[in-house]
């Protein structure tokens, strides 16, 4: 592709995803963080229960 191709909606687009990528993948680690935190705090009771509170979370936050 050559510079002249590149249509400038194309490269908002692009932009726009890029950025949605990036704010997934910090919320994604920030609720693996708060898991993490959660479990060494013993928070909850078991893995399982942790697991289910982040699936929750990543529903909620991420959908």
């Amino acid at each position: 592709m050559q510079i002249d191709d590149i249509n400038p909606q194309e490269v908002e687009y692009m932009t726009k995803a890029s950025e949605q990528e990036k704010e997934r993948a910090s919320f994604e680690a920030l609720i693996n963080y708060v898991m993490q935190s959660a479990s060494d705090a013993q928070m909850f009771g078991t893995g399982e229960s942790i697991e289910t509170a982040r699936r929750h979370l990543c529903r909620t936050i991420l959908s």
